[in-house]
């Protein structure tokens, strides 16, 4: 049995086509097919759907894997691809677009399934479906009502309506004691239009009407209408019928026209319970057992395709359309605000809890039938922000960032830029434009949003507190770690008065406020405050939980700047990943964090635990990621250690291009980056070439994060040996001097890095006694046998490694 996912059911009533299925096997071999409708019969309604679904279970056997992918929202259809990810094996990216990109590449080689077949159903804009057309051995289907596909896309195979044996034999499937020649007269009458004749059958069966009735029933309805086509004739007597025996379910109907194509969840129609609605629609959904009813019998009335375990109604576009035609202006903005309003009160709240996500995933598709943005009532637009946010929480950007933005551009012009909403809008959006890598328009927009929020509705707002904290992750995004400290310094004071020490939101700002220090190499101020977070996210959470990691991780990078590189191994234990995913952010910087401890220890293992550590940040983050280059730089370590120049070469040779493109040439990022690099080729011995990068990078660093910070004491140690190798001894030695005053001041007078200083300044001096303290304190920092020794056995300087905190 081939993988299936999201097929829907089989239609056992289906019948002819045979022609039709031959085409679409044929074809399928020469690249994607796209099923159109007729050119008689642009609107549909001649079985696109139907057949590609025959066609799929007809030739199931055939694939190892048949997935079905709703393709009439880009939010519905990337779900429905990050679905097949998981089936294809594909690690789960953080950002939803990777994951895609994977999903199509692995479609395309095979792996790990040859012969597949992914039908895209209604894709009406062939522009959202290219990025994700595998090629390869497979199969692509698509149905779609729009006839501007171009043959380099797919081949257009139209759908033409029956041939009248096949409507012959469809409507006496339905009705087995219905003579062939009255269904012969039914079906000339109907047009052997695919729908119609569904449409007649079902409401036969459901009524009792014998043909001649139905006949004359169809003649007074086409009389009444300026243009009876054969679909909106029978589509009215089957609502006319339906809501005659019961009017509730066609008032349930009714609210599914503004709804779109995707399946209705009953729990969607359940919680309109809650809402001020008509006696007999109340009464039919306050009782999960009536609503299923209802769903059956508009089934029944062939206006809407239940599932088999009758959780689902799904209404096709031209029965939605019709209703919608039908109702006055009253009525429509009556019904809308009922839909509205029952949208908002399935919302589960919580966005980013995942064991919610799959009903925001049966929530989402419908916001923009609903004009969901245009809704007047609060809960409303609370759950249109939701869905922004359960986008982002799931890793989908740019769904986060396309709904934001129409969100914000809707409630600019309906509320004003000052209403709370729209500024929350706001907030979300700068989130998924950072996140999408449009980090200045992000930063504007938050600039923008917080300098409002505060002069509306003042500082100790609890939305205006989290912009800010948003603005403190753009300045460090910026480099601007000095600025992001003072913000989060003043946000942190305010949400300890505000809610308490141990708040989760505090606790939040207070790792932020952590990552600021640790970043500008405080890390005794760092430790002292994830010491204290860690004990009040441990005392509120279950083991195991993402935010407890992000402080032992922060904590454990705090130990490494502070020389103690075995506590910081073993704060990192696997014990403490256990519960969260091997490829979670918070995962992989302790996965990298523990390759910088153990190469600073001198364990051979160091070097493996990077490149598997780098492998996985590619995957998860791509390559211009800012953790993808931290894990560059680290593994460059771990090499040139090992001596692997040449592997450290390129490494830092492709981060520093690429920190210049994402971060800017004068962030500390960068300039670090070149300071290792500086080292590689140091180490390679040209001098001349190492000197002119450091000089240029230490020039950068002390205006930028200041002489004493960790990064530029340790570019000043590699220039005073590029110094010295050059002949300047006098000025190496300055330089060296000041580093190791500097060092002690900073880093304190035992730490690892400021021993090596100690060691490269008696080095330069020749002063035994300075090198022999100097290889006690390697010897209490390192213990007996660490590979440092073969360095001072050799009379040679120390390097100083740099590695980068997360941003």
């Amino acid at each position: 049995m081939p993988i299936r996912g999201g097929l829907p059911p089989r239609n056992p009533r289906f019948v002819g086509r045979e022609g039709l299925l031959t085409r679409v096997r044929g074809m399928l071999g020469n690249g994607p097919v796209v099923l159109l409708p007729s050119p008689d019969h642009q609107l549909g309604g001649t079985g696109r759907t139907q057949l590609a679904v025959e066609y799929a279970y007809r030739h199931a056997d055939g694939y190892e894997l048949v997935w079905w992918i709703p393709a009439e929202q880009n939010a519905g259809m990337r779900a429905a691809l990050a679905g097949l990810a998981q089936k294809l094996g594909v690690p789960e990216s953080r950002d939803l677009n990777r994951t895609l990109g994977a999903v199509r590449d692995a479609l395309s080689r095979g792996e790990p399934y040859r012969d597949w077949l992914v039908v895209f159903e209604n894709a009406n804009r062939p522009e959202d479906i290219m990025p994700y057309l595998p090629s390869g051995a497979g199969h692509v289907l698509v149905t779609s009502r729009n006839p501007r596909w171009t043959a380099e896309v797919a081949q257009a195979l139209p759908v033409p309506v029956f041939d009248r044996a096949d409507s012959v034999d469809l409507l006496r499937v339905r009705s087995t004691d219905l003579a062939a020649a009255d269904a012969d007269r039914l079906a000339a009458r109907l047009g052997d239009v695919p729908m119609a004749l569904d449409l007649a059958a079902a409401v036969r069966e459901a009524v009792g009407w014998p043909v001649a009735e139905y006949l004359e029933r169809y003649e007074r309805r086409a009389v009444e209408l300026a243009f009876p086509t054969p679909i909106r004739v029978a589509w009215g007597l089957a609502a006319e019928a339906l809501g005659a025996a019961a009017p509730a379910d066609r008032i349930l109907l009714e609210l599914c026209t503004f709804l779109a194509s995707a399946p209705i969840s009953w729990r969607l129609l359940w919680a309109a319970r809650t809402l001020p609605l008509d006696t007999e629609l109340a009464r039919t959904v306050r009782v999960e057992r009536r609503l299923r009813t209802a769903m059956r019998r508009i089934s029944r009335y062939g206006l809407a395709d239940l599932d088999p375990a009758g959780e689902h109604l799904t209404v096709h576009p031209l029965i939605r359309g019709m209703f919608g035609q039908e109702l006055s202006s009253e009525r429509h903005a009556e019904l809308l605000r009922t839909v509205r309003g029952m949208l908002a009160a399935a919302d589960p709240g919580d966005p980013d809890n995942p064991a919610g996500w799959y009903r925001y995933a049966e929530l989402a598709p419908h916001l923009i039938h609903s004009d969901l943005l245009g809704g007047d009532a609060e809960e409303i637009r609370q759950l249109v922000i939701n869905c922004v946010r359960y986008h982002y929480a799931r890793g989908d950007y740019d769904s986060s960032r396309d709904l934001a933005a129409s969100a914000v551009a809707r409630w600019r012009d309906a509320l004003g830029e000052t209403a709370e909403q729209t500024l929350l809008a706001a907030f979300h959006l700068a989130n998924a434009l950072r996140a999408v890598g449009r980090t200045a328009d992000a930063r504007n927009l938050n600039l923008q949003t917080l300098r409002t929020q505060r002069e509306v509705f003042g500082g100790d707002d609890e939305a205006t507190l989290a912009t800010a904290n948003s603005v403190g992750g753009d300045l460090r995004i910026q480099g601007h770690f000095g600025q992001a400290r003072q913000l989060d310094a003043d946000n942190l004071v305010r949400y300890r008065r505000l809610f308490g020490e141990s708040f989760p939101t505090a606790l939040r700002c207070a790792n932020n406020l952590a990552a600021d220090l640790r970043l500008l190499g405080d890390f005794r101020g760092a430790r002292a405050l994830d010491d204290q977070v860690l004990r009040h996210r441990q005392a509120i959470f279950v083991p195991g939980h993402p935010e407890t990691l992000s402080s032992r991780t922060g904590l454990a990078y705090d130990l490494f700047g502070l020389g103690d590189y075995a506590g910081a191994a073993a704060l990192l234990a696997d014990s403490h990943l256990e519960n969260v995913p091997a490829d979670h952010p918070f995962a992989l910087w302790a996965g990298r964090f523990a390759a910088m401890a153990a190469r600073r220890r001198g364990d051979p293992e160091a070097r493996p635990l990077a490149e598997a550590n780098f492998a996985a940040c590619r995957q998860k983050f791509g390559d211009l990621s800012v953790d993808t280059l931290a894990s560059a730089v680290s593994l460059a370590n771990c090499a040139r250690a090992e001596g692997a120049l040449d592997d450290a070469h390129e490494l830092l040779e492709r981060a520093v291009i690429r920190y210049h493109a994402v971060l800017g040439d004068e962030h500390p990022f960068t300039l670090a980056a070149s300071a290792a690099l500086a080292g590689v080729v140091r180490a390679a011995g040209r001098y001349a070439d190492a000197r002119t990068i450091d000089e240029e990078v230490l020039s950068g660093l002390r205006r930028s994060v200041g002489a004493d910070h960790p990064f530029a004491l340790s570019c000043a140690t590699g220039l005073a040996a590029d110094l010295a190798a050059a002949g300047e001894a006098q000025r190496g030695r300055e330089l060296a001097a000041d580093t190791l005053r500097r060092s002690r001041v900073v880093r304190g007078v035992d730490h690892p890095d400021t021993v090596a200083c100690a060691w490269n300044l008696a080095l330069t001096d020749g002063d035994e006694a300075a090198r022999q303290q100097a290889l006690t304190g390697l010897a209490k920092a390192y213990g007996d046998g660490h590979p440092v020794f073969r360095t001072t056995a050799a009379g040679q300087r120390l390097e100083t490694d740099i590695d980068l905190p997360p941003l």
